[in-house]
């Protein structure tokens, strides 16, 4: 696997990096040729995990960008002088200006169809960037075990402890302390500013995947796995479970538009599955071209 490591600064001068895994072959004008993919939430786009699908792919004759979002790890580096940027401070909001520089590069690079995509807040933030932007070079998006962010069915799944988090993140928000740092422990374990948890689970549900999926003119993926969905299981991620039921509830038309997934056996991190999940991504790209 040859892996390039790329660069690129946003259009409002977020530094990003890659890597840039390039397939040996050619694909038809018109077909999919290559994959922006983001990282979950804290990660960043070494991930072997992505580095695996991406290989996959490469080997099938498509290229893989395994790319940082301004969100990689929890705190990180912004804009030189600027203030400090990772998942703790970032809204999904900016997801659409990422996604639109890793587009130029690869048309750069002579990708004028490509797919976009990520994994857990990488993949709510593939969806809102589409529903969005509708960029003209997307021609499909992978959605890979994405939550649900409803804020009343959070507090549902949650009871007190989603309720007491979010009043605890809007008190500091509104004492004009939004930059104060906060594990709350739900809906998953990570760390939020006050203004971004606010923002993430707000009561107007302004990233919800399962509404702003139906927006989306291309094809799209949606894949869970199996114990990040099982009720009550060791496993579980109750947000990935919610974003599943939702969707299979919801009035898409399964097979055309969109396409659910679930990979027998796997967690949230696809361990041990992998090879699952590449094939599974690699058989809807070989479809929609």
């Amino acid at each position: 696997m040859k892996v390039e490591i790329v660069h690129k600064v946003t259009s409002d001068s977020i530094p990003l990096a890659g890597a840039y895994i390039e397939a040996n072959e050619e694909l038809p004008k018109k077909a999919i040729s290559a994959v922006i993919f983001l990282h979950g939430d804290g990660g960043n786009f070494y991930s072997p995990l992505y580095l695996s699908i991406g290989n996959t792919l490469a080997k099938n004759g498509i290229t893989f960008l395994s790319a940082n979002r301004r969100g990689h790890d929890i705190i990180s580096h912004g804009a030189r002088g600027g203030p400090p940027r990772g998942y703790a401070f970032e809204s999904v909001s900016e997801a659409p200006i990422d996604y639109e520089a890793w587009i130029s590069l690869l048309k750069d690079r002579g990708h004028n169809s490509v797919a976009i995509g990520g994994h857990s807040g990488g993949a709510v933030r593939a969806i809102y960037s589409q529903a969005l932007g509708d960029f003209p070079e997307v021609k499909a998006v992978l959605a890979i075990s994405p939550g649900e962010y409803n804020h009343n069915l959070l507090r549902q799944l949650h009871r007190d402890d989603f309720t007491f988090a979010f009043e605890h993140a809007m008190l500091e928000v509104s004492s004009g302390r939004p930059d104060t740092l906060l594990k709350p422990g739900v809906p998953w374990s990570s760390t939020w500013t006050a203004k971004a948890f606010t923002d993430c689970f707000n009561p107007d549900n302004r990233y919800q995947v399962s509404v702003h999926a139906k927006s989306i003119d291309v094809p799209v993926l949606f894949t869970f796995g199996e114990l990040e969905t099982e009720f009550g299981g060791d496993q579980e991620l109750p947000v990935c479970g919610l974003a599943m039921r939702t969707i299979e509830k919801g009035n898409f038309d399964f097979g055309k538009k969109l396409t659910l997934k679930v990979v027998t056996g796997a967690n949230h991190s696809y361990f041990g599955r992998e090879n699952d999940l590449a094939r599974t991504i690699l058989e809807f790209i070989k479809v929609v071209n």
